[in-house]
């Protein structure tokens, strides 16, 4: 049996070849790969770029990108470069012409940006922390390919703020069921947290058989189940990242809860108390009148009786 020129045609097929005098466990490196052409490597590369918004579903639509942050939170960018070569990626905010980063390097006058690459995605993340009403507006993710390829992202910024519902001061009987509802606007996520203060006091986690608060993303209540007199005071709603909300209570402790709880009395008893005041002023402003009347007519009556008449000589 011949077996070496069976192993000859089996080291053909897979790129490798024996020369005389080589013994068949000797094995030759392969040929190096034909050189390409510059052209055609750059025109792969364009290509490649093209497919950013083209042909890979996974980078379609990052393009125009909209981000939405809140004033004091964080917002992200996510540029994807398809194994583009070797070549960097710059980040530029195009509102004021300003570079911000350069491959991994850092050019922005704030420490609030940085870079993150990750290489297993390919993706270069533009980082802004501490964001602010100032940082709004368009973002230039530019690969530094020939030619260039861009892709654009708007960041609209918004200053989350707590609501109170209902009035800003509340009049409560003692003994009454108190409910204080707050929630948050402005907010493109629901805030980490929402704390609510009684007079510079944080009360979320005091006695629960006397107050509870209860959360439900972007929304707060603040239960009392029986108001006491301790109850009055300043309530305040702060939420995470956003401005607060205030709204005080007055504990009534008198027999009118009805009109206090409105900060206002019934119009029928105001109209009823006023009007008995004017008529009871009248009567007596007549009884004066008419006091005086009398007393005068009297006084001149006497004067006229008893003025002796004036004495006349005869001649």
């Amino acid at each position: 049996m011949v077996l070496v020129p069976v192993v000859s045609h089996l080291l053909l097929l897979g790129g490798i070849s024996l020369t005389a005098g080589q013994q068949e466990g000797v094995v030759a490196p392969s040929p190096p790969p034909p050189r390409r052409d510059p052209y055609e490597a750059a025109e792969d590369i364009w290509a490649k770029a093209l497919a950013l918004n083209t042909l890979a579903p996974e980078f379609q639509g990052q393009n125009n990108t909209e981000v939405a942050a809140q004033v004091g939170g964080d917002a992200s960018f996510s540029c994807y470069t398809y194994h583009l070569s070797d070549e960097m990626v710059a980040w530029l905010k195009r509102d004021d012409d300003q570079l911000l980063t350069v491959g991994e390097q850092v050019y922005a006058a704030e420490s609030r940006f940085f870079v993150v690459h990750s290489d297993p995605t390919e993706a270069w993340q533009l980082w802004v922390k501490d964001v602010q009403l100032s940082d709004a507006g368009q973002y230039e993710c530019q690969l530094t390919t020939n030619p260039p390829v861009s892709f654009f992202f708007s960041l609209v910024v918004t200053q989350a703020e707590a609501v109170m519902t209902g009035p800003s001061e509340v009049h409560i009987e003692e003994g009454s069921h108190l409910v204080l509802e707050c929630y948050v606007q402005n907010a493109p996520v629901p805030p980490v947290y929402i704390f609510w203060y009684h007079n510079y006091t944080m009360v979320n986690y005091g006695r629960q058989e006397v107050l509870q608060v209860e959360h439900h993303n972007y929304t707060s209540s603040l239960v009392v189940e029986r108001v006491r007199t301790s109850h009055a005071g300043t309530y305040s709603c702060q939420p995470h990242l956003a401005t607060p909300a205030n709204v005080t209570v007055h504990v009534v402790t008198d027999k009118r809860p009805a009109a206090m709880q409105h900060g206002r009395n019934p119009p029928e008893s105001s109209s009823s108390s006023s009007g008995s005041s004017s008529n009871g002023s009248y009567r007596e402003w007549v009884s004066y009148q008419a006091i005086v009347g009398t007393t005068a007519l009297v006084l001149l009556l006497a004067t006229y009786l008893f003025t002796p008449a004036p004495h006349t000589s005869t001649h």
